[in-house]
């Protein structure tokens, strides 16, 4: 029988294996703060969306083209208490996608805000989303204070590419990507926990850019 440790250790080689499929080099170019710089805006509303996350140019390529999910931390007091939340991606296509649109000028997701008495996701509604104020751990979070999400186009030799991508900081727009088993999510399900990288986003400790079996890519607005 395979111990538990060394299947862990064998997925996370595997789907963190960097492929041929490298990130290129773009240039960026913000976008206008507020939902009408997103796609499908509506100006009678001030909405845009909703739609979904699509990672691309990433160097992982089995998850090329995936969409997001989500996963959340619980506490537990007299019951079970949904603290934050966290944008992923799945290791596997198939499953139930979290939609994303643009409210109040700013970035919201269709997710849990608390918990059931028997540990059960609850209260679903258009909560805004935040980047994590540390920047060696900046992931897309809900119910935490944080910095705002920006977005933006790319350039390739000057080539407009197709999309709206998301990022912040100082212009930066690529994410990383760390695998992360089932048992460690709320979600029941194996998944990709994502952080943006830019300033000041190596390891404090080691100085390290990227973390172990961590990869990079892109993620944009799938509309």
């Amino acid at each position: 029988m395979v111990s538990k440790s060394v299947a862990f250790a064998v997925a996370t080689f595997l789907y963190s294996l960097p492929a041929a499929h490298a990130v290129p080099a773009v240039t960026v170019s913000a976008l206008p703060a507020g939902c009408s710089s997103y796609p499908g805006y509506d100006a009678d509303t001030g909405v845009a969306g909703p739609w979904v996350l699509q990672t691309v140019s990433t160097d992982n390529t089995a998850i090329e083209g995936f969409s997001d999910t989500s996963v959340y931390s619980v506490a537990f007091d007299t019951k079970p208490e949904l603290r934050w939340g966290s944008i992923t991606f799945p290791n596997d296509n198939k499953y139930a996608k979290t939609p994303l649109q643009c409210q109040s000028n700013g970035l919201n997701a269709r997710v849990p805000t608390d918990l059931t008495a028997a540990g059960a996701p609850t209260n679903y509604q258009w909560t805004p989303l935040v980047l994590s104020p540390y920047p060696y751990d900046a992931e897309l979070m809900w119910k935490i204070d944080g910095d705002e999400v920006k977005i933006f186009e790319h350039y390739i030799n000057g080539t407009k590419q197709d999309g709206v991508f998301l990022g912040g900081y100082n212009a930066s727009t690529t994410w990383g990507f760390k695998y992360y088993p089932a048992d460690q999510g709320s979600s029941g399900l194996d998944y990709f926990l994502i952080r943006l990288l830019g300033p000041n986003s190596a390891d404090p400790t080691t100085g390290a850019a990227l973390q172990a079996n961590e990869t990079t890519g892109f993620i944009k607005i799938y509309a």
